[in-house]
């Protein structure tokens, strides 16, 4: 096997997504790639990196990963540092290490969670709000609940939670991967049916009959990418590191 003058970074980051249009690099605007491209470039790491998955826009991040090559001379700890410097204040970066062999930040993972964040008023009845999201575990056709542009395949969400606390209420989802917005139309969604503006049946039947219905798609703002999971043999980052981070926002 050729030896190669390049190793694989792993590098986690946050940003607050309000004021971006995206993820994805887009001319005339504002976007969270276009701002680590620029930061790569100026801390001399020119090395295009890999997104575990792009978010939309004005959707936050707790945990976005990237994976990238750097010269083997890089101390691969030190790449947070030399980005840091050349982000703006509403990205950052929580660390960097080694990744193992064959680590990919999207391929490589097989988990995501997501949180949605509402206001006691936005919940409505949370019991009701409960009794709605116990239906949609499961891997299943989620066709009704994500955008048209998504391939249509059977996805696997492991748990939503219903978490209520001080601020509000939090719709927690953990699953495999999600199609673009559903997180955000399950959301539109549940609530929806928590405020009596959508019958639970016809919900379920959307869920289990792909029987289609106007689903509401609830605002970006208040979605955070929350944690990236991987296998234990290529994860880069401990459940430790993960539960320690505060996130700044």
């Amino acid at each position: 096997m050729r030896d190669t003058p390049f190793t694989v970074v792993a590098i986690w980051c946050w940003y607050d997504g309000r004021a971006f249009h995206g993820y994805q690099a887009q001319q005339g605007v504002r976007t969270i790639q276009s701002e680590v491209l620029r930061a790569f470039a100026d801390a001399q790491l020119p090395r295009n990196p890999v997104v575990a998955g792009r978010t939309d826009k004005g959707v936050s991040a707790r945990m976005q990963v990237l994976s990238a090559k750097v010269l083997r001379d890089v101390e691969p700890s030190s790449v947070a540092e030399r980005l840091a410097p050349h982000l703006p204040p509403d990205i950052g970066v929580v660390m960097s290490r080694a990744a193992p062999q064959g680590f990919h930040a999207a391929f490589s993972a097989n988990s995501k969670t997501y949180q949605y964040e509402l206001t006691r008023e936005q919940a409505g009845d949370v019991s009701l709000l409960r009794e709605a999201a116990a239906l949609v575990p499961g891997t299943r056709d989620f066709r009704v609940f994500h955008f048209k542009t998504s391939d249509v395949r059977p996805r696997r969400v492991d748990a939503v939670e219903v978490l209520e606390h001080e601020r509000g209420v939090t719709l927690r989802f953990v699953g495999e991967q999600f199609a673009r917005y559903m997180v955000r139309m399950l959301s539109g969604a549940l609530t929806a049916v928590a405020r009596g503006e959508l019958a639970l049946d016809v919900f379920s039947a959307g869920l289990v009959e792909q029987r289609q219905f106007h689903c509401p798609t609830a605002p970006p703002e208040a979605l955070t990418l929350w944690n990236v999971g991987y296998p234990a043999d290529v994860d880069p980052f401990t459940e430790a590191e993960r539960a320690a981070f505060a996130w700044p926002r």
